[in-house]
């Protein structure tokens, strides 16, 4: 192994501060620490959960109990915890309950709803890790340490990605809980730009104690509009490294089913971990794994397994039905019924509000990108109420209400052609490509293709700015604009002037001080304890400015009365006023449109049940038909 050090002379250095210039060999991996006697390592882990193939990785308020056992519903046979922070979890006991339950009923951890599982943690303290840790033990198959999470918020607290340069920070904290902890530690990485060092740094992991390894295809720094493609070649190169030790799992650029066994074939990773894949389309995305979902939903308690079935009640089968092995896209209302089911029938355990309302917003994307039901998108966000407003089965409630609404406007959209017929059921990716030319219908769920160039995400602003104006334009015609001198977009646009010029770039030269302020005299006629210089004061007919002689007329003293000022303190109030009013107005305004819209859509299938009832009358025997088909 050849490496060049950069740190200062003398100066202990970490790992990560080198320069690698060669590949590490399997051979030559350092051996790990002795870990917790009868503990499962490595390959006996991977066999204990049943090889899985397709995981949910972890996802912040995202990767939930409910979530997890709708993946698991269709086909992701392991699942990883949303990120626990390790200081709170080992220290807080509310949140602790609220990010894991840990009460008698909950089937948080409690196989065979939630198992195999993997609860991850961030850390940057041993003890508080292995502490965190301890509370879940007997409640998952592993414990993670994450090393991935790119956010800023990972930088400020010191753990996710961050640690990537603190490698010895990382062998502390692996390596404590592989000597302390009964339970497998494992651990999510990324990548760095080069390949030696992404290898050298995945041999550090593993030394450490980690029994399995996952590995996110992106550096740090690829995130938001700079996300790019994951490396899978660097990915295979990890496995050939390490996976004759321990498993290696492969994350990052699997947004469909179409991409999943590609990745297993090029890496030769153990399994394929999805994030955003199963966001947005958790039916078809391990669709491969179907017939194992079928099985799993037999195993869940009741009443969850009638409630998840009786979801099914709204597919139209009669045509060509349902192909269960090998459906890919189904009705955004069909998953979002099956979720919301698991979440009302969860014992003891509450899915976060904000949770609920993420998923439901990424199950409808494509509607909204397909520019239908927008107003859908604004009722969503008012659904549910602020916490301690609404029981938590009323939120559920209106949430299921929600759907139920959605599902009558695709209902109309279908009925007038804006939808193909015949698709108000599962439908298989061949289907899609032969009968709807590759276009799945904005009906249904499905990948969400992520901007990969920067330069697309400036057309993505300008989208957003058009349609900003279009909304002020809107409010303008309707008589809901909010005008005026505080409203001034041109004044609120208005950049600032330019910094002067330094006098002289001469570091040498003497720093010129700025010209010294005039000094603060006493506001005539006010107490000596107030003082204005403000140059406002020359408007007021005491010399004061406004908060002074508010000051001053609040107390008593002179400058009561001041008609300046209060005129001008009413025109502020009734500008605030007219504020209000506006904002009142554009409420109920939006309140309106969502009644009108949910008037219509009974209307019309009120009218749709009239004219089914008039067919049937002028048809002899048919209401008998009818009858025996119910």
């Amino acid at each position: 192994m050849t490496t060049t050090a950069k740190g200062a002379a003398g100066k202990a250095q970490d790992p990560s501060e080198l320069v690698y210039e060669t590949v590490p060999l399997t051979a030559q991996l350092a051996e790990q620490p002795k870990g917790v006697a009868g503990k499962l390592e490595g390959h006996a882990l991977w066999d204990s959960v049943g090889r899985p193939k397709y995981v949910v990785a972890p996802m912040v308020d995202q990767s939930e109990l409910a979530w997890r056992i709708l993946s698991r519903a269709h086909g992701a046979n392991l699942c990883y915890t949303p990120m626990f922070h390790a200081a709170l979890f080992s220290s807080t006991d509310r949140y602790q309950q609220e990010m894991f339950d840990l009460s008698p009923d909950s089937l948080e951890g409690v196989a065979p709803y939630d198992r195999p599982l993997v609860v991850q943690f961030c850390a940057n303290d041993k003890d508080q890790f292995l502490a965190a840790a301890r509370k879940v033990e007997g409640k998952c198959d592993a414990v993670d340490l994450n090393l991935g999470c790119p956010q800023g918020i990972a930088k400020r607290g010191r753990y996710g990605a961050f640690l990537m340069e603190e490698w010895n920070l990382i062998r502390d904290l692996i390596s404590h809980l592989h000597k302390n902890l009964a339970t497998p530690i494992i651990a999510k990485m990324r990548v760095y730009p080069t390949l030696a060092k992404t290898l050298h740094y995945a041999s550090h992991v593993y030394s450490s104690g980690a029994q399995l390894l996952t590995i996110h295809g992106r550096t740090r720094d690829m995130k938001g509009q700079q996300t790019g493609l994951a490396s899978w070649d660097k990915i295979r190169e990890v496995v050939k490294l390490v996976s004759p030790k321990v498993p290696v799992l492969a994350n990052g650029g699997c947004p469909s089913a179409e991409e999943v066994q590609p990745c297993l074939d090029q890496t030769g990773a153990y399994a394929v971990m999805s994030a955003e894949g199963n966001l947005y389309n958790p039916f078809g995305l391990f669709r491969d794994n179907a017939a194992e979902g079928g099985a799993y939903v037999e195993k869940l308690p009741e009443p969850m397994q009638s409630a998840f079935k009786a979801c099914e009640d709204e597919l139209d089968l009669t045509g060509a039905g349902w192909d269960r092995d090998n459906a890919a896209y189904a009705p955004a209302t069909f998953v979002a019924s099956e979720y919301l089911a698991i979440v009302r029938t969860l014992p003891s355990t509450k899915t976060a509000t904000s949770a609920i309302k993420a998923h439901l917003y990424k199950l409808f994307r494509p509607v909204w990108a397909a520019g239908r039901h927008l107003e859908m998108r604004e009722k969503l966000g008012r659904a549910g109420g602020g916490a301690g407003v609404l029981e938590y089965a009323e939120r559920v409630t209106q949430y299921q209400a929600w759907v139920d609404d959605f599902r009558e406007l695709i209902k109309m959209d279908r009925a007038s052609g804006l939808l193909p017929p015949d698709t108000n059921r599962p439908l298989t990716h061949p289907e899609v490509l032969t009968l709807f030319n590759g276009v799945v219908p904005y009906s249904h769920c499905q990948p969400y293709l992520r901007v990969t160039k920067p330069v697309e995400g400036k057309e993505e602003d300008e989208l957003k700015k058009v349609d900003g104006e279009a909304k002020r334009k809107r409010d303008a015609e309707e008589g809901l604009v909010i005008d005026g001198p505080l409203d001034d977009a041109s004044k609120r646009l208005k950049p600032s002037p330019p910094s002067p010029a330094p006098a002289s770039i001469d570091p040498t030269a003497p720093t010129t001080s700025a010209p010294p302020r005039p000094a603060t005299t006493s506001c005539p006629g006010v107490p000596a304890h107030y003082s204005c210089s403000n140059v406002l004061s020359t408007k007021c007919s005491h010399g004061l400015c406004k908060a002074c002689c508010a000051l001053s007329r609040s107390s008593g003293e002179a400058g009561k009365g001041c008609e300046f000022h209060e005129e001008k303190e009413r025109k502020e109030e009734a500008e605030k006023e007219r504020r209000r009013e506006l904002s009142r107005l554009k409420r109920e305004r939006g309140e309106q449109r969502v009644r009108e819209n949910e008037e219509r859509v009974k209307r019309e299938a009120e009218e749709k049940r009239r004219k089914r009832e008039e067919e049937r009358a002028r048809i002899p025997g048919e209401d008998e038909k009818e009858e025996k088909r119910a």
